[in-house]
């Protein structure tokens, strides 16, 4: 088959698709706005406090994302859109960044400490193997994996603690990684406390945002593949 008629193919399954699930919520539409209705009660309170607040909410806000980011539960994207919700851009963007640094490290230093040994002598000749691998392009690979969700979360701060990877560089290079995602997921999530009704949902701030979150993994992955060709 040839790539435009493919291209054709595709953009005709997308938008069926698209008008299928506008067909199906449409009679959901009041229960929605109800739902959405109390979210932004939530939120509304949840911001009053936190002006009333401000370090105090921010310094419970990174605990709270170091402790449970550092737990093998798929909260990390919640907890990034929670904090541009009731932080802002800016604050949220930092704020997210720094849990999931002190998340990612609190799970290397745990499997660095306490797992390693016992690991490594079930990995047998792979360990040396991941440690030459580290030591040829370890930083890069991290970059790599850290810019396309490839590997879990948990799971990608756990092999890195196994293996030799100084604390330093993968503190770093997490930071850099996430970056890209948290400042996307982090504007979804003020444009998530700025939306009244059910048609806010089809606002250009909010479409742009989705198209983003749509566009970034193939970005990324074309960068990846860039990376590792240089």
């Amino acid at each position: 088959m040839r790539r435009p008629l493919l291209r054709m193919l595709l953009a005709g399954l997308a938008l069926a698709g698209l008008a299928g699930a506008a067909l199906w919520l449409w009679p959901s539409l009041p229960a929605l706005q109800s739902d959405l209705t109390r979210l932004h009660g939530l939120l509304d309170h949840g911001q009053g406090w936190r002006a009333r607040n401000p370090e105090l909410a921010a310094l419970a806000f990174l605990g709270a994302f170091t402790l449970l980011g550092a737990l093998p539960v798929p909260v990390v994207v919640v907890l990034t859109l929670a904090g541009g919700a009731f932080f802002g851009f800016w604050l949220g963007v930092a704020l997210s960044v720094a849990g999931t640094v002190g998340a990612a490290l609190l799970t290397f230093l745990a499997a660095r400490h306490l797992l390693s040994g016992p690991v490594r002598r079930v990995m047998g000749q792979r360990a040396g193997q991941l440690d030459r691998h580290v030591a040829r392009d370890g930083a890069l690979a991290l970059l790599s994996l850290r810019l396309t969700p490839a590997v879990p979360f948990f799971v990608l701060n756990l092999i890195s603690g196994v293996s030799r990877l100084s604390a330093r560089v993968f503190a770093l290079v997490t930071a850099v990684g996430v970056l890209p995602n948290k400042v996307i997921l982090t504007a979804a999530g003020t444009q998530l406390a700025e939306i009244d009704q059910i048609a806010d949902l089809f606002g250009p701030r909010v479409i742009a945002v989705i198209a983003a979150l749509a566009i970034f993994p193939w970005v990324a992955r074309w960068l990846t593949r860039r990376l590792r060709d240089s």
